[in-house]
């Protein structure tokens, strides 16, 4: 059996202390909700000890469009990863804002960004 489309998500441990999220095509009020799931049970892997989880990465390069809800389930997943002291920051969020309505790219420009994983975990690194 293939798919029409390619998964909606894929995860990634590029670093023993980040954990990726790459959305791709219409990030919606479904996706949103999956992805407060997985940045959930990551939480709680790293509350428990099992995971050594310090930046929760939500990579965004990939997604096309942004539904309705999308940006809150962002806004709820980043104050989770707050609570417990885990950073959550996007990647590729100025790509995606090039293809959004003035509104949604304000909301997005509040979360800090970085271009690629690869930049990201280069900064985070130098802050710890």
């Amino acid at each position: 059996m293939t798919l029409a489309h390619p998964a909606p998500m894929a995860i990634d441990v590029p670093d023993p202390g980040a954990y990726t999220i790459r959305l791709r095509g219409h990030l919606d009020r479904l996706t949103g909700a999956r992805l407060l799931r997985l940045v959930d049970a990551r939480l709680q892997l790293a509350r428990h000890g099992h995971a050594a989880t310090r930046h929760v990465l939500v990579d965004v390069t990939e997604v096309d469009s942004i539904g309705p809800g999308a940006l809150a389930a962002l806004r709820h997943a980043h104050h989770a990863a707050d609570r417990y002291g885990v950073t959550l920051d996007l990647v590729g969020a100025s790509v995606l804002a090039g293809r959004l309505g003035t509104t949604d790219r304000q909301a997005l420009s509040r979360f800090r960004s970085f271009p690629t994983v690869a930049a990201a975990l280069a900064a985070l690194e130098a802050e710890a």
